[in-house]
């Protein structure tokens, strides 16, 4: 099958390499006659998907012609691959070397480089109008919708405390903080800029050669990008304490060696709180709630969120 659908593309293909599963895709490294070598990707069938896959390459695209390291198309087609019952989509992009790592491997001059690194794309895409990336504020405006309504559930509340024994405070204040984010300068953002979508040089000298997977792309403030990541180095890198690790990719990397500056504001909390509560809301909704103390993550992110007050033992509360 990649082999009729790289001929759609009229490529002369030597070798096709294993199969590689993300999220949302599956990627194929081949290698062409010619010697070069490409990374075919399918899609995974979901809503919206062809859009995601345009604001995917409007993005990366000009990325790439900026001279940083990431994902893009070789050819401007999207081929469709229609089922019996569904339909997909594939796009052949360059292929980057390097390797994705551990958070537990992730080093002090890895954080360094990953703030780096960002603070060069948010200068970048600073030029680049919106076209058709949706708002990141709206889409975050609906999540913490269905967060509160997931929460609110009365069957939630006394699972949550009868088998975990937790209850959720009070949220409210995460969403002035989203509509107080309106008014702030906005641009494109990458909003998936986590240890599974970056490659590093398997050489010594810590370098990022590869940024992937911008399905996720959006509009709005720097601040939502840099909360994202934010949220998942405190937690996952957990040979680091979370003082060291803001100061290695707010401070060292993205302000000293980057191309933008982040002054930290409330904001910053309130939307580490916002991405630390979905994590949350995803454990409780994909995991029966038995295991979840078996499952370092969540402990991580539990414990994170009752010392920002976000959730409460219901010991504490009787």
């Amino acid at each position: 099958m990649i082999k009729r659908i790289l001929k759609k593309y009229d490529a002369g293909t030597s070798h096709i390499h294993a199969v590689q599963k993300g999220y949302r895709s599956q990627s194929f490294a081949a290698e062409f006659t010619d010697g070069s070598k490409v990374n075919l990707i399918i899609y995974k069938q979901e809503p919206g998907i062809l859009d995601k896959i345009h604001c995917a390459n409007y993005v990366s695209n000009f990325l790439a012609e900026q001279g940083l390291p990431a994902r893009a198309t070789v050819d401007d087609r999207t081929v469709k691959l229609q089922g019996k019952r569904t339909v997909k989509y594939a796009a052949l992009y360059n292929y980057l070397p390097g390797q994705t790592i551990p958070w537990e491997a992730y080093t002090m001059d890895h954080i360094k480089q990953l703030g780096t690194v960002m603070s060069n794309m948010h200068a970048a895409l600073k030029p680049l109008s919106q076209g058709d990336l949706p708002f990141v504020i709206d889409e975050y405006r609906a999540l913490l919708t269905r967060i509160e309504k997931y929460f609110a559930d009365d069957g939630v509340h006394d699972a949550l405390a009868g088998k975990l024994g937790l209850a959720i405070l009070d949220t409210t204040r995460l969403r002035p903080a989203l509509l107080a984010s309106v008014d702030l300068p906005a641009q494109a953002l990458h909003m998936d800029f986590v240890r599974g979508n970056i490659l590093f040089a398997e050489a010594k000298e810590v370098t990022i050669t590869g940024i992937l997977d911008f399905e996720k792309t959006a509009w709005g403030p720097p601040v939502f990008d840099i909360a994202r990541t934010l949220a998942f180095l405190i937690v996952d890198c957990k040979y680091k304490d979370e003082a060291k690790v803001r100061k290695y990719f707010l401070h060292s990397g993205y302000n000293k060696r980057g191309k933008s500056d982040f002054i930290p504001t409330p904001l910053l909390e309130d939307l580490l709180d916002l991405f630390l509560l979905h994590d949350f809301y995803k454990f409780l909704r994909h995991n029966p709630y038995q295991s979840l103390e078996k499952n370092e993550h969540f402990v991580r992110t539990r414990n994170f969120l009752l010392n920002r007050n976000i959730i409460a033992r219901t010991e504490m509360l009787e």
